[in-house]
């Protein structure tokens, strides 16, 4: 299966089966400067599954026999990493997976998708917001939990929409996107939290998607109970179940 080379003729298989490709979509069309390495499908006239790769491996297929079909040329010198993956998928990736951590002990992050249907944003502008800033990358790596580098982070900033309420000149509160396209990094400062922030920064960052005619999505880990309570509150709605995983 040859790389493909000419994105447009994937479309219309992506855009058959939104919002559960909001992901792929995003990173093939490079809508925030994802890094699209390469793409791969089963047939590019026909595709029935798609390959992408950035820093991690994204799959999609509307059957378990496409996405083993399409999954067979991964390359077999990289790791198993992926991304936004329909969780009906990991064991299969697992199964089949030929790289060099083949066997090893993986990890998965399994997550809902939640997207927002025309209409039903609910709006909150309690607190005043502003754009985050090349330099807001190093406090924002230092407070959020996963890990993230300030490169990593600043590049969300320019490729992106990116907002934060700021107390003092500094950030309390912020929301980015992925390079997927999907709402992350929302995180509220311990002192500063349950005074709505997180309502606020969701509706300034819905609000901006909607203007970049991208439909506003998400994923929230499905033990994220406080989480899910906010956003369906926000007028987003349940659409699937998909995972991060990889090898340790």
């Amino acid at each position: 299966m040859p790389l493909c080379r000419d994105p447009e003729l994937l479309r219309s298989f992506i855009e058959k089966d939104r919002p559960a490709t909001n992901s792929v979509a995003n990173i093939v069309y490079d809508t925030f400067g994802s890094r699209l390495r390469w793409v791969r499908a089963d047939d590019v006239r026909n595709p029935h599954a798609l390959l992408c790769r950035t820093r991690r491996f994204m799959l999609y297929a509307d059957s378990a026999p496409a996405a083993a079909r399409v999954l067979a040329e991964a390359p077999r010198n990289m790791r198993m990493v992926f991304g936004a993956t329909p969780t009906r998928f990991c064991r299969m990736i697992r199964k089949n997976w030929r790289g060099p951590d083949a066997g090893r002990r993986a990890w998965y992050n399994h997550c809902y998708l939640y997207v927002l249907r025309p209409g039903r944003l609910v709006i909150d502008r309690t607190h005043r917001v502003s754009r985050l800033r090349s330099e807001d990358a190093q406090l924002i790596a230092r407070s959020w939990p996963y890990g993230r580098s300030p490169e990593l982070i600043q590049r969300r900033i320019e490729n992106g929409p990116g907002y934060c309420i700021r107390r003092t000149g500094e950030p309390v509160a912020w929301g980015l996107t992925h390079d997927d396209g999907s709402m992350g990094f929302l995180h509220v400062l311990e002192a500063y939290r349950g005074q709505g922030m997180a309502r606020t920064l969701t509706t300034t960052l819905a609000e901006r998607l909607l203007k970049l005619d991208v439909q506003p999505f998400m994923y929230i880990v499905t033990g994220n109970t406080a989480s899910i309570r906010l956003t369906a509150s926000m007028g987003f709605t349940r659409a699937g179940g998909f995972s991060w995983f990889g090898t340790r």
